[in-house]
């Protein structure tokens, strides 16, 4: 469950978003993404929730999807088992609308336009930030939902050793080990995580690609980082990561089964400097690398498709302190390369783009601000702003009000799929774009929060199918508007949180209910703290969600309630061992037409964490 707490925080190493030696907070916690830039989240003019590394030991959550679909603001649809698709919709938007970016680097699939969420493993996980509303000023395309940038585990203090191993249903095995820490000058991590189960049949009767058997799934991954100090205020840092999985699949209708094998690389080499008490700055490459590989009914000897995104990113962001506020100014180029089965017509891409951004407090007014040139060599250039005012209050009590506008750059199947007898791409789409705007109240007061943050998005030139289903274009038009009620309260041993969200995410061609989303939703969790055990319940709600068939017609699918519990003993200093229910009462719901979900669940496991 997400605390609500003031405490003392080190920022993660190896952010793209850091540009400065990286200090230590004291008090209230400080959020990067946002701004780019180290800001108190009582500052911050954006609609922000921290998730934790104790968050994520306290909550019901045995994955990154699940874990996810407990933040303010977000809906996740999964197509069935765990490792299987998972699409998240921030605020109402497309789940290829939002940003993920793992340690400051984004892994996507310039092919599908999304990030495979579900392959990346808890254990590595330090921290996620999840920032709603448009974002584009700062990340560039895609970032019309927002951005979800995960931090992994770093090194920092005395070197500790961490391991845990655990069991649930249908066979699922999890494991993980790392050491990290500092030495003099260096700091260093490395996490070995590893993942199995034998699955349930994702699909069911209502999908043409039903198939009745199991559908196991295996994960494999590590991440690692290095940090050398050269002097004071100058740090030389190497990141890599590396996520192998494979999932079997009912992609057709037969006997076999259909297997997927993906893996996500990402290594990025970055310089952080602080040449003076007013400017610092970072230098960063990167490389990342999302890998899809298909074979079907079982036949490994004849593979079917290769969806591969390769991309380079080169970034120099500079921060300045000055006495009238935070400065920003950065570059960044970016380079996609597609190697595929499929034959498009173009291959790779490139997008140059600079961007400048402030943040500034003046007695109770607060103001923030940033814009952002991209030139993109397949559509041309595009620019995106937006502009924050706060007025506190009073010490707990701020006002904000937002607006931003974002964009969407199309994907290489929009653009580059090639006829196939019925269907090709469009290579003259343009980019989607959005106009966001906000109004909120937010209240923090030691150990206590709460916040109503009003939205309202209309996004343009949104890339949708023909009527006669041949290819695709700019014709629809989409308004998601809405609102957002989150609390949180630390009262003696309980711990409480909850959110609701109420949206009317319309399509304003058809005048239909955007698919795949409710128009409420929300959670509402209780912790309680023993002494040695902790036990915990956590209660997510939907409201119906408009679908298609696989034949393109309508249906309606049912609101559903789920109720999770955990507990965790701490039976030694170093040790916990932790039990899991997740759909306690085993309800029957369908989050993905044809797809199945998965029924009482259970997970038992132990945990090591040397102090």
């Amino acid at each position: 469950m997400f605390k609500a707490r003031q405490s003392l925080w080190l920022l993660v190493l190896a952010s793209a978003a850091q540009a400065d030696v990286l200090p230590v907070f004291q008090g209230d916690e400080v959020v990067v993404t946002a701004t780019r830039q180290p800001q108190s989240v009582v500052k911050t003019l954006s609609d922000v929730s921290v998730i934790t590394r104790e968050d994520i030991d306290q909550s019901s959550a045995t994955n990154l999807p699940q874990l996810l679909a407990r933040v303010p603001g977000i809906e996740v649809v999964s197509s069935g088992n765990v490792g299987s698709q998972a699409s998240l919709y921030l605020r109402g938007s497309n789940a290829n609308q939002t940003i993920v970016l793992l340690d400051g680097m984004r892994i996507v699939s310039a092919t599908s336009g999304t990030t495979a969420l579900e392959n990346i493993p808890l254990d590595s996980i330090e921290r996620v930030e999840v920032v709603r509303g448009s974002s584009s000023s700062l990340y560039g395309a895609d970032a019309i939902g927002g951005v979800i940038q995960i931090f992994t585990r770093q090194g920092s203090g005395a070197p500790r050793f961490n391991a845990a191993l655990g069991f649930g249903d249908h066979g699922l095995v999890k494991s993980s080990a790392g050491v990290s820490g500092k030495v003099d000058n260096t700091a260093f991590n490395l996490q070995i995580n590893q993942e199995q189960t034998d699955g349930f049949s994702a699909t069911n009767p209502q999908s043409s690609n039903y198939n009745a058997d199991r559908d196991p799934y295996r994960n494999l991954s590590y991440n690692a980082s290095l940090t050398q100090t050269i002097a004071s205020g100058h740090d030389i840092s190497l990141q890599l990561f590396q996520i192998m999985s494979k999932l079997d699949y009912d992609g057709y209708q037969s006997t076999g089964e259909d297997l997927q094998r993906s893996r996500q690389t990402g290594a990025a080499l970055e310089s952080r400097n602080r040449f003076n008490d007013i400017w610092s700055s970072t230098l960063r490459y990167s490389y990342t690398m999302d890998r899809q590989e298909h074979w079907n009914n079982g036949n490994l000897s004849a593979r079917v498709d290769l969806y591969q995104t390769a991309q380079n990113a080169l970034l120099w962001q500079n921060d300045l302190h000055t006495a009238w506020g935070k400065l920003l100014a950065g570059a960044e180029y970016t380079e996609q390369h597609v190697d595929s089965s499929t034959s498009y017509d173009a291959h790779s891409r490139s997008n140059k783009a600079g961007f400048l951004g402030y943040s500034g407090e003046f007695g109770r007014h607060l103001l923030q601000a940033s814009a952002r040139r991209d030139q993109n060599e397949q559509f041309g250039g595009k620019t995106t702003g937006q502009l924050g005012y706060g007025y506190r209050l009073s010490d707990t009590l701020i006002a904000r009000a937002s607006y931003g506008t974002a964009f969407k750059a199309p994907t290489f199947n929009d653009l580059y799929y090639p006829y196939d007898g019925s269907y090709s791409g469009n290579p003259k789409l343009k980019p989607e774009t959005s106009h966001n705007s906000e109004l909120a109240l937010q209240f923090k007061d030691n150990g206590r929060s709460a916040s109503l943050t009003l939205f309202r998005n209309s996004i343009n030139n949104m890339i949708a199918m023909t009527s006669d289903y041949s290819t695709v274009t700019n014709i629809s038009q989409a308004t998601i508007q809405g609102g957002t009620l989150a609390g949180a309260m630390a009262m003696g041993n309980w711990d409480l949180s909850a959110s609701a969200t109420y949206q009317d995410p319309l399509d304003n061609a058809t005048h239909q209910q955007l698919q795949r989303r409710a128009r409420a939703y929300g959670q509402l969790a209780a912790a309680y703290d023993w002494g040695k055990v902790t036990t915990g319940v956590e209660w997510q709600l939907s409201a119906k969600r408009r679908d298609t068939t696989d034949s393109g017609s309508n249906v309606w699918l049912g609101g559903y309630t789920l109720t999770n519990v955990y507990a965790n003993y701490r039976f030694a200093r170093e040790w916990t061992a932790t039990v899991k229910l997740s759909n306690l009462f085993g309800r029957q719901y369908t989050s993905l037409y044809g797809y199945n979900t998965a029924g009482l669940g259970g997970f038992v496991g132990v945990s090591y964490q040397q102090k």
